[in-house]
């Protein structure tokens, strides 16, 4: 009978230990793998520490026929209707390009407090840009079938270098009246630049973009925009900004800059289709 109590006695004292070392083990587990998806994500972020100038960061040509390009990352649209964002054939320079599409009044199109369908790479962290990286970025687009109003003010965007947060946008290129225009972030206090006077003699034809920025949050930055019509064999330089101040967020907790492309705000009661292709990122430092 003392040994069966003392058994008990035992017994009643071990139970906790086990549960306790159960328990930091479980949490030695979980800290461990917190530790290795730790440092997972540190080496994501450090394999671009080893680019060279040249290196092709993103490269969306859609030549997968799918509208994420077969890039994880890369999000087609957020707006819900089934003919938001799909493929068309042919693309700029293959056989594929993305389609965005809007139709004023109908909430399928309405997404992130507007209408709206556009593509990003915000999760492609190879795509992100940070203060004192160096970037190319280009792109294609063709306004298709449009009519263009000389006489409505309404800006539709086409391409966004964008900062996360309520932070204000480094660059939009937009659509106003019959002209495509720049739109700079607000607290640099610049106006418009005109980069096409005339759009509606290119619509239904491929233009590409070309903008090279060196991301700076003081005075030392600069962003070159530069156009290629169809039939013209190089880029052209249509605004260039030195010692400026590119990165306007504080790029604390998270905070980082990505792309948008597609279609983002519409004149009234009027639908309309872009095309977008070959969207690429380079590294330039």
């Amino acid at each position: 009978m003392k040994r069966i109590c003392l058994h008990r006695v035992l017994a009643l004292a071990v139970s906790p230990l086990l549960v306790a070392a159960i328990s930091c083990a479980k949490k030695g587990n979980d800290l461990a793998n917190k530790d290795q998806m730790e440092t997972s994500r540190l080496k994501a972020n450090l394999s671009l520490s080893n680019l060279l100038p040249g290196d092709t960061l993103l490269n969306v040509d859609y030549e997968t026929g799918t509208s994420s390009s077969g890039i994880i990352g890369v999000t087609a649209t957020h707006a819900t209707a089934a003919d938001a964002a799909y493929m068309v054939q042919p693309g700029a320079r293959g056989a594929y390009a993305i389609a965005h599409k809007i139709v004023y009044g109908d909430s399928s199109y309405y997404s992130a407090g507007n209408w709206r369908s556009e593509s990003d790479a915000d999760y492609a962290a190879n795509a992100r840009f940070m203060p004192e990286q160096e970037r190319r970025y280009e792109f294609s687009v063709l306004l298709k079938d449009w009519t263009l109003n000389p006489n409505d003010a309404t800006e539709g965007n086409l391409f966004q270098l964008k900062q996360t947060g309520d932070n204000g946008v480094p660059l939009q290129i937009r659509t106003m009246r019959n002209a495509i225009v720049l739109r700079f972030d607000k607290a640099n206090n610049q106006p418009n630049v005109t980069v096409l006077a005339n759009a509606q003699q290119y619509v239904n034809k491929w233009i590409h973009f070309r903008v090279d920025v060196l991301w700076s949050q003081s005075g030392t930055g600069y962003m070159k925009t530069y156009m290629k019509l169809p039939g013209e064999p190089a880029y052209s330089l249509k605004d260039s900004k030195t010692n400026y101040k590119t990165y306007t967020a504080n790029a604390l907790n998270g905070q980082h800059g990505y792309i948008k492309w597609g279609l983002y705000i519409v004149p009234t009661n009027t639908t309309r289709i872009v095309y977008h292709d070959d969207i690429r990122i380079i590294g330039l430092n």
